[in-house]
């Protein structure tokens, strides 16, 4: 099971400067919830590719800021939406959101 929540890593990356981790974060949080809305309108359109790429792009987010679970689910989707599986990816959208809401309970705790 991957961690909700690598604060070790983020950290790390930003060479344990706190306020920048929070500016970080701060910034992910804020924008990650667009990029989820954006990723259920293709959906809906039926858009795989255009789902592919977005999941790509959360999946990347997510990372960078050590939100291993929620990457992780972001990184099935973005596979499944390559091999043209829309539905699979529709099915993924809850687990998703419960993820991200998993981390940002996770952030809210550490920061």
């Amino acid at each position: 099971q991957n961690l909700v929540f690598d604060y070790a890593a983020l950290s790390s990356r930003l060479m344990d400067d706190e306020d920048l981790i929070r500016t970080v974060t701060e910034a992910f949080l804020g924008d990650i919830e667009e990029q989820i809305k954006q990723l259920k309108s293709m959906v809906a359109e039926g858009d795989c590719q255009a789902a592919a790429a977005q999941s790509h792009k959360i999946k990347g987010a997510a990372a960078n800021v050590g939100g291993m679970a929620f990457s992780e689910q972001a990184l099935s989707m973005e596979l499944a939406g390559k091999a043209g599986e829309l539905e699979t990816v529709r099915q993924a959208l809850p687990e998703l959101e419960l993820r991200f809401s998993s981390l940002q309970s996770a952030m809210d705790k550490i920061l």
